[in-house]
């Protein structure tokens, strides 16, 4: 314990006027889809650059480049059936409320010493919690992770059967998603989705496989 904290006071030393670092950020995946082979959008709080990670349309609806898909002031576009997922590299710039983050990197106050006095007793208390919440860290991460995976599946998936059930009628669209299970090496996702077809709205159940980043539509009926 006296280790403990003579590391986490030592640690204190030289903080007075430093700025908090700036987070890690991982680049993100987005999926967006032409509907009617129309133009659409889809926002992106980023300023790094895009590429095409994987393309989930095929014949008429191929990604292109400057095409069928390119990026503008509204964020991506697709264009003429394009559905694909895109990279798009996080930089510190574009947010959800249009602002930028400040680490008060070109300012000069007092917020240093605070820190500095802050963090003494900050640091002692989280340099012993620390040591016994490792396993706590692990299972979040983990969580996390499954989270983020499984959203990915559930957008492929919806994507999937929009495009299938739009074969039978107009406006096709997703009503709801039912259930999402992990299995071997993936997802299975099922829901419904809906058409106009006349003056009424026809409803499909669907079951998804999502796997090795392709969704594939097993049942619609």
């Amino acid at each position: 314990m006296r280790s403990v904290l003579l590391f986490a006071a030592a640690a204190t030393v030289g903080v007075a006027g430093v700025a908090p670092p700036a987070p890690a950020r991982a680049d993100s995946f987005i999926t967006c889809a032409s509907q009617d082979y129309r133009r659409s959008w889809c926002p992106v709080y980023s300023s790094g650059r895009v590429w095409l990670d994987r393309q989930y349309s095929s014949g008429r609806g191929s990604c292109v480049e400057g095409s069928t898909w390119g990026r503008d002031r509204r964020g991506i576009w697709v264009d003429g059936g394009c559905r694909a997922r895109f990279r798009v590299e996080d930089r510190y710039g574009y947010y959800p409320d249009n602002s930028y983050p400040d680490y008060g990197s070109n300012k000069k106050d007092d917020t240093g010493a605070l820190i500095g006095g802050l963090l003494l007793g900050g640091l002692v208390v989280g340099a012993i919690a620390a040591a016994n919440s490792e396993k706590e860290k692990s299972t979040s991460s983990s969580s996390s992770a499954s989270s983020s995976s499984s959203g990915i599946a559930v957008e492929a998936c919806r994507l999937e059967a929009v495009n299938k059930v739009s074969a039978f009628g107009q406006r096709p669209r997703i009503d709801r998603i039912t259930t999402t299970t992990a299995g071997a090496g993936g997802w299975t996702v099922q829901g419904y989705a809906s058409v106009d077809a006349g003056p009424k709205a026809v409803s499909y159940a669907f079951t998804c496989r999502y796997g090795n980043g392709a969704a594939t539509i097993t049942q619609l009926n």
